[in-house]
């Protein structure tokens, strides 16, 4: 997956249509995006589609570059091939069992990177590094993964990884070699339930976050609060809470 991200961004082919999952871009292609998707094709963006179409561009959006990966067969893309399924940004982060907040991300080529809402995906290719199609106005992309606002990482469940960087994997995010949850950590960056349920520990331990509260997202304010029990209690201030 990694390479495949890689050689689509160096190809210099691809371009962003939304909805497309690396189909050559043609009329048939655009009409049919256009009465799906009327407000990612509006009028104004017509004559650049049609542009890429001359040009003999490929169109992916952000889950169709890896989409494309995993349906790809002798260089041919085919809608689900071999049963494989179509996923959004959002079920595919949903469809990962083996995930954790970026701050945790294990040096894995081909991991899946997701921002906040889950709703934009990259391939990270390694070395700090992660390639996109980030959008209509940027196509097909590769940057630093510090420069950009992903939040969260995965392993993609429709390929297949080493049993190196699956046990890798699984002890970033918290588990134990043989697959049963160990005892993963929260800390700045994290969120969702997790992290409301040990603020709300926090609050009933008597320490304050006095701007947002329980609010499931591990900030500034959750760090201070972490660190001021851990003085507390008299154990390590790391700012970095136990989970279970």
């Amino acid at each position: 997956l990694a390479k495949w991200a890689e050689d689509i961004f160096a190809g210099k082919k691809h371009v962003y249509w939304y909805g497309t999952y690396c189909n050559a871009c043609d009329e048939k292609l655009l009409a049919g995006k256009t009465r799906q998707y009327p407000d990612h094709y509006a009028e104004k963006r017509q004559a650049t589609y049609r542009k890429h179409i001359q040009q003999g561009k490929i169109a992916t959006d952000c889950i169709g570059l890896i989409k494309g990966y995993y349906w790809e067969q002798d260089g041919v893309v085919k809608y689900k091939r071999n049963g494989l399924p179509d996923k959004g940004a959002n079920g595919m982060y949903k469809a990962t069992t083996i995930k954790g907040s970026i701050d945790t991300l294990p040096e894995i080529p081909g991991l899946l990177v997701w921002t906040k809402t889950f709703g934009h995906v990259g391939v990270y290719v390694g070395n700090g590094y992660i390639v996109e199609a980030r959008g209509f106005s940027y196509g097909v992309k590769r940057e630093k993964l510090t420069d950009r606002a992903f939040k969260f990482w995965g392993l993609c469940p429709y390929i297949e990884y080493t049993a190196e960087e699956i046990e890798k994997a699984k002890a970033a995010a918290g588990e134990t070699a043989s697959g049963e949850t160990g005892t993963p950590t929260i800390r700045k960056g994290s969120e969702g339930d997790a992290v409301r349920e040990m603020q709300n520990l926090l609050i009933k331990a008597g320490c304050t976050l006095p701007k947002y509260g329980a609010d499931g997202d591990f900030g500034g304010a959750t760090e201070t609060a972490v660190r001021l029990f851990q003085s507390a209690v008299g154990s390590e201030q790391n700012g970095v809470a136990s989970v279970g």
